[in-house]
């Protein structure tokens, strides 16, 4: 039982949230989808197979937003960056939003114990161990950026950190991401509201 107990703890203490950090938006900029028809979006990430992944997770709710997998590979990236944005430019190409892994935290938290109701009986407590001590649990927190760039100024419009704790799988945490960026966007007025 005491197993349990503990377990919940770090269930409850571990769950899983993304909220934004801070963002910024350049003066008077806005999205528009008569300006930015075809968006490109690159998720930098540690192999193919993530961003992948999550570029795919991405395009799928926002048909705007075309993913840069089959364009170039990260590699590619890394060798020759101005090659890379003249063959997206070449493509036709309006903007970019692109998001990477800032960082990643590790912090530790302390859960409360506290009487584990199982054990009592009509006020008599009848196993020794019917107290349980807290413990610590580490979250990890995962620093996202995304930044909106349009293409034909060379210009950043739009930008913003996100946290996300604890994310069990890259789909659902790419999801969550997604729509806090949505909500802030529209909140900071760059995406203008129908």
């Amino acid at each position: 039982m005491k197993k349990i107990f503990f377990a919940l703890c770090i269930l409850v203490a571990g769950c899983n949230s993304t909220y934004i950090l801070n963002s910024w938006k350049a003066p008077d900029a806005t999205y528009s989808p008569d300006k930015y028809k075809k968006v490109l979006i690159l998720v930098l990430a540690k192999n193919e197979k993530s961003r992948k992944l999550a570029e795919d997770k991405i395009a799928s709710k926002y048909k705007a937003l075309h993913v840069s997998y089959p364009v170039f590979t990260m590699k590619q990236l890394g060798a020759d960056t101005m090659a890379v944005k003249n063959m997206i430019k070449e493509q036709g190409y309006d903007a970019a939003l692109i998001m990477r892994l800032i960082t990643t935290k590790a912090k530790s938290t302390f859960a409360q114990g506290g009487v584990n109701q199982a054990y009592m009986k009509n006020g008599i407590y009848y196993y020794p161990d019917y107290i349980n001590s807290g413990t610590y649990v580490t979250d990890m927190d995962y620093i996202v950026a995304t930044n909106f760039y349009s293409l034909a100024d060379s210009k950043l419009l739009w930008s913003a950190v996100t946290s996300s704790t604890n994310p069990k799988k890259i789909d659902k945490v790419v999801s969550q991401v997604a729509g806090e960026l949505v909500y802030k966007m529209k909140e900071d007025k760059f995406i203008l509201e129908k």
